[in-house]
């Protein structure tokens, strides 16, 4: 199984702070346009994609519904 690239992956191999490799792919305007650059080829060389289950945690918006049933009846034969 391949291992996923994670923020704090791309930031240690690339000697700068998570949140600078957060910003930057988030096209923030406080990081330099060199930095940008550099980060993101570096992520888009390992295929970096962000954790939709983490994000949706961090924004505490799942998008999902749940239903609950009190009885499910499911009648059958076995002929």
């Amino acid at each position: 199984m391949k291992t996923r690239i994670t923020l704090k992956i791309i930031a240690k191999e690339l000697g700068v702070a998570t949140s600078t490799v957060s910003k930057a792919l988030r096209d923030s305007p406080e990081i330099s346009q060199e930095t940008k650059d550099r980060i993101k080829a570096f992520a888009d060389f390992y295929n970096y994609r962000p954790n939709n289950l983490a994000l949706q945690l961090r924004n505490q918006q799942t998008k999902v519904i749940g239903i609950i049933l009190p009885q499910i009846v499911h009648h059958f034969s076995l002929q």
